[in-house]
């Protein structure tokens, strides 16, 4: 039953409504468009996950090859490097000083070359003046072997300041070698991903700097089972064309796709999985060493499996779900994706049946709950349903004292459970009605037309001090008037 009370300020009249009985709802939030798409069973070649990781092709563990003081280390774990940047640097005062030393012995090699060359070519000269005498009979044989003894003996002298000299040389490169081997630097471009030396410490031949990871080739490692092996094999080689896997990553929303690389022929002893290499398309660089993947490995049957649109999917903190109608509403439903074909999406998901319609359009900002407006369903709008009109209240007459004046309902508030409703008449005068379902227990809000919600308690207190009091003297300001049907 609804309790009806009403207040005139602008005239001393008091009058009351009379105000069909009606349900006011309240307004709802707004509803979302959206286009809608049926999920479906399809024939497809079925496929089975497999556990796998990311892997670095090229990995570096950089070693000294010398031994000395680390006096400079100029990565951190993370830096990326390129090709011949310093890494570290070793004190190089003693590798500098035995590379001057072995300049040194190699000039003084050269200078023993050169004398050797001279006395030999002394030797030679002295030895043609003898032949020459001993033609004349001036020398005897003693004398004329006696040169050709020395010119021998000039030539092995000769020979083993060469020798020398090529040692010396030697001694030189292994002592620039030695003193560029105080400078190490990266092999390849990559990152740092491990640091193991520090500035002071001793580092003795063999010891690691570094660790240096090349990010611009990966693959990717599985351990496929041996009942899955043959299955494997026989789609490699066709055509040419090596077989394209989809591997599923949970830090990468989309799934990529990798190809066949190689088989290794020999089972783990204690899993008897058998490692398969695979190469992986990244164009945009997001994978890293270490990362977990599932990777969907051909059986080589067939069988029905459930797809959504890609479109439909979309991913939060706790993973992949999609929107789908229920009668008119957004509800939310959780799935597990298996692999992609086509423009569709192999599923897994306790609440998604053939036959489900999946919001594919307008499902960005959606929340549970949430009514919809549907444009489409699988390309086609949907039939029109005809809505009922409500008829609302209408207020025919009010008694005043001068007879019966219409009121014209001028505005409506609502107010949770309550509604009020403000009227004017063709003279100028208003009224406010608060409709109500609890009777009294609903209370007479301040009534004041300048405040039409007429619920703010502090707007209350001052209309309340400053309307005017009704004058004494009028009786029928304080008569309540009747309804007329």
């Amino acid at each position: 039953m609804f309790t009806i009370r009403s207040y005139i300020y602008k005239a001393p009249i008091i009058v009351v409504l009379l105000v069909a009985q009606a349900a006011l709802a309240q307004r709802g939030p707004p509803p979302a468009k959206v286009y809608l798409q049926t999920a479906k069973l399809e024939l497809l070649a079925d496929s089975r996950p497999v556990t796998g990781e990311i892997r670095a092709r090229r990995t570096a563990e950089l070693a000294s090859q010398v031994a000395g003081l680390a006096i400079e280390v100029l990565v951190e774990e993370g830096d990326q490097v390129k090709e011949g940047q310093i890494i570290a640097k070793l004190d190089a005062q003693r590798a500098g000083l035995l590379l001057e030393r072995a300049q040194a012995e190699l000039l003084s090699a050269q200078a023993l070359v050169d004398q050797r060359h001279a006395d030999l070519q002394q030797a030679k000269r002295d030895l043609s003046r003898m032949e020459e005498l001993q033609e004349r009979g001036s020398v005897g044989p003693a004398q004329l072997d006696q040169s050709q003894t020395l010119v021998a003996s000039r030539a092995a002298q000769l020979a083993e300041a060469h020798a020398d000299l090529a040692m010396s040389q030697s001694n030189l490169s292994l002592a620039q070698i030695e003193l560029d081997d105080m400078t190490i630097t990266a092999p390849f471009a990559g990152t740092v991903t491990v640091k193991q030396a520090e500035i002071g410490q001793w580092v003795d031949r063999g010891d690691s700097i570094c660790t240096i990871v090349s990010m611009t080739d990966l693959e990717a490692r599985i351990d496929v089972p041996q009942s899955l092996l043959l299955a494997l094999e026989a789609t490699n080689g066709k055509n040419g064309d090596r077989p394209s896997i989809q591997i599923i990553l949970p830090s990468i929303p989309k799934p990529l796709t990798a190809r066949l690389h190689a088989v290794i022929p020999q089972a783990d002893a204690l899993s008897r999985l058998f490692p398969v290499r695979l190469a992986v398309d990244d164009p945009n660089h997001t994978l890293r060493p270490g990362m977990s993947l599932t990777a969907m490995i051909p059986t080589g049957s067939q069988s029905e499996l459930l797809t959504v649109s890609k479109d439909a999917i979309l991913r939060n903190a706790a993973g992949e779900y999609v929107y789908y109608n229920n009668n008119g509403a957004a509800a939310l439903a959780p799935i597990t994706r298996l692999f992609s074909v086509g423009s569709r999406v192999v599923i897994r998901s306790p609440m998604i049946r053939p036959g489900v319609q999946v919001v594919i359009e307008g499902n960005e900002r959606m929340y549970p709950t949430q009514p919809m407006k549907i444009i489409q369903i699988d390309g086609t709008p949907p039939p029109k349903v005809k809505i009922p009109k409500v008829k609302t209240p209408k207020v025919k007459t009010l008694q005043m004292q001068g007879g019966n004046h219409p009121l014209k309902p001028d505005r409506i508030t609502d107010h949770g459970h309550a509604r009020l409703v403000y009227f004017a008449s063709g003279d100028g005068d208003c009224c406010r009605v608060f409709i109500g379902d609890g009777g009294d227990d609903l209370g007479a809000p301040d009534p004041h037309p300048a405040h039409p919600d007429g619920l703010d308690s502090d707007h209350h207190r001052h209309h309340k001090l400053a309307r005017p009091k009704p004058a004494r003297n009028h009786r029928r300001d304080h008569q309540r008037a009747r309804t007329v049907p």
